[in-house]
């Protein structure tokens, strides 16, 4: 039995080796066991994030880029733009007070113009420089400040931007604006945002240097230039009033005669006055006023009716745009009084007037109405005369006799000789009347003749006895 059992105990050396190797599969599965429950352990891990984001707050970065994704090109730009020192930008200001501007210049925060820096004219406040909404120039001073904002200078950026402005105005041939601060020897000096000089042969209209008297009145205004010349580099600029003044008053003069009609009428001012009559400005036009258009009657001067400097109404008689010419009037504006001369003057009637002058064929006499009626050589006397101015003088009031009278012809003829007849005529047959009334048989020619013959004798001997009272006195 003991062998039996010694034999059932007794393994063969190959299975024993077999089987001593066989639980080494069984060590592999058990290490790797942990592994499996290792991983079966971190399963859960994910469940602990979904409970951590329903308490933790989300990773600033997270919040960050939603924040950008929310965010317009606009603000995105706004957000992530960099000025640099010395650059020039524009801006709206959005604030003014007397601590500064602000100004809206497109990056995340303001930039600030200090008092000193917003302009270089002396006392003036903020308001009256800028107001809120005005687009402005500014120059970039400090990026940024440890506060985080840009410091800005309008000054700056308006001096810079002024000689770009005057470079380019003068290559264009344009026209801009200065202020005239002082006047000193040889012109003027203005300020054009710049200092700049204007010559004093390139003051006003005329080439001729105006006198220093002349030059004074234009401190103070604002005027129309021109550039002539500019340097940057010594800071120079020449400017032209007077070639300014010269395109300004050719465009007005083209306006005006785009528009000016005959028939027209207009007002302007009476700006110069010569022997022949008077030019008015339109307006940017000079029209001619001919002394024989001032009045209905004859106007020695035209000063006699017109001063420089007055307003006046005309009327455009014509005009001649090729030759740039207008001509105008001033009687057509008033009744022409010829149209009622029968109603006022009848031949036979005797009328008084003034001697306006003297001329070879006679004399001219002012009427009452705005007539002038002609005395010839040959009504002036019932003796022969040879010059008016042996019987009249200009000035001298006269009654006359009406002759003759044509409206289509505007002419009326006076006569002073019918009148003397008329009333010698008159006179006569007062005397006739006279002698006829008392029953007389009449006069003859020899009663009369006695008559003054007695006359002459009295006025001899009165003029004898004063003569013999004279010579009295003078021996006395």
């Amino acid at each position: 039995m003991q062998e039996d059992l010694r034999e059932e105990t007794t393994v063969p050396t190959e299975q024993v080796s077999e089987e001593a190797i066989a639980p080494e599969p069984v060590a592999e599965e058990v290490a790797a066991a942990p592994e499996v429950v290792a991983e079966e352990t971190v399963a859960p891990e994910p469940v602990a994030e979904e409970i951590a984001a329903t308490s933790e707050p989300v990773p600033e970065v997270d919040e960050f880029a939603r924040a950008v994704q929310q965010m317009s090109t606009e603000e995105l730009e706004r957000a992530t733009r960099t000025v640099r020192k010395g650059e020039l930008l524009r801006g709206i200001v959005v604030h003014v007070d007397e601590n500064g501007v602000l100004v809206d210049i497109g990056t995340k925060s303001e930039g600030i113009i200090p008092l000193n820096e917003l302009t270089r004219l002396p006392h003036q406040s903020p308001e009256e420089v800028v107001q809120v909404g005005q687009e402005i120039d500014v120059m970039v001073l400090k990026p940024e400040t440890e506060e985080g904002q840009v410091i800005l200078s309008k000054k700056r950026a308006d001096y810079e931007v002024t000689w770009s402005r005057l470079e380019e105005a003068m290559q264009a041939n344009e026209t801009v604006q200065g202020t005239v601060t002082e006047r000193v020897k040889g012109g003027l000096m203005v300020d054009v945002g710049v200092r700049g000089f204007v010559p004093a042969s390139h003051v006003g209209v005329s080439r001729a240097p105006l006198p220093d008297s002349a030059l004074e009145k234009y401190v103070g205004q604002t005027v129309p230039l021109k550039v002539l010349e500019v340097d940057r580099a010594r800071r120079k600029v020449v400017l032209s009033h007077r070639l300014a003044e010269q395109e300004r008053r050719e465009r007005e003069r083209e306006q005006v005669f785009a528009s000016i009609q005959e028939g027209q009428v207009l007002e302007g001012t009476v700006r110069r006055i010569v022997d022949y009559g008077a030019f008015i400005d339109l307006g940017g036009i000079d029209g001619l006023l001919h002394i024989s258009e001032m009045a209905w009657k004859r106007v020695k001067h035209p000063t006699d009716v017109l001063r420089e400097g007055e307003r006046v109404r005309v009327q455009v008689l014509r005009v001649d745009p090729s030759a740039r010419k207008v001509s105008l009037g001033m009687k057509q504006l008033i009744p022409d009084p010829w149209l009622d001369a029968e109603k006022q003057y009848q031949v036979g009637q005797i009328v008084t007037g003034r001697v306006a002058r003297l001329a070879p064929f006679g004399a001219i006499v002012d009427l009452p109405g705005d007539l002038e009626a002609t005395i010839p050589l040959s009504e002036l006397s019932t003796k022969r005369v040879r010059n008016a101015a042996e019987v009249v003088q200009e000035g001298q009031e006269v009654e006359a006799l009406v002759v003759q009278v044509q409206p289509a012809e505007r002419r009326m003829v006076l006569s002073l000789r019918r009148l003397q007849k008329q009333r010698e005529e008159q006179e006569n047959q007062q005397l006739r009347e006279q002698y006829s009334s008392t029953g007389s048989r009449g006069f003859t020619i020899g009663e009369v003749v006695g008559k003054s013959l007695g006359l002459r004798t009295e006025t001899e001997e009165s003029s004898s006895n004063n003569q013999g009272e004279e010579h009295t006195v003078a021996e006395q």
